[in-house]
């Protein structure tokens, strides 16, 4: 897996600027999205075993693009957590039907 460096963008579809990548902490923005978006990473991810604490900053409505903070447990990868609970959350809704 390619590390992640400050400033990579992650997502195709989901503009993603990373701020941090050090050791157990990840800072990313996310440019576009709402509450719903980042309360659903936050809540999975609070909810991994191998997550410390996570949470998300939205700062001015109109100035500022969230950002959502990362620490995972010592010795842990937070970058790889993300990813998982990122492609969890896809197959979740991936297989609904309306």
């Amino acid at each position: 897996m390619e590390a992640l460096k400050k400033g990579t963008l992650l997502a195709k579809h989901m503009a993603m600027k990373v701020l941090l990548n050090e050791g157990t902490e990840l800072r990313i923005r996310i440019s576009d999205e709402d509450h719903t978006t980042l309360h659903l990473f936050r809540s999975r991810l609070n909810a991994h075993k191998d997550i410390e604490y996570c949470n998300y900053f939205s700062g001015h409505p109109d100035l500022d693009d969230p950002e959502i903070y990362i620490r995972a447990n010592k010795g842990k990868d937070p970058v790889k957590i993300l990813k998982s609970v990122v492609k969890e959350a896809s197959k979740d809704f991936s297989s609904q039907s309306l």
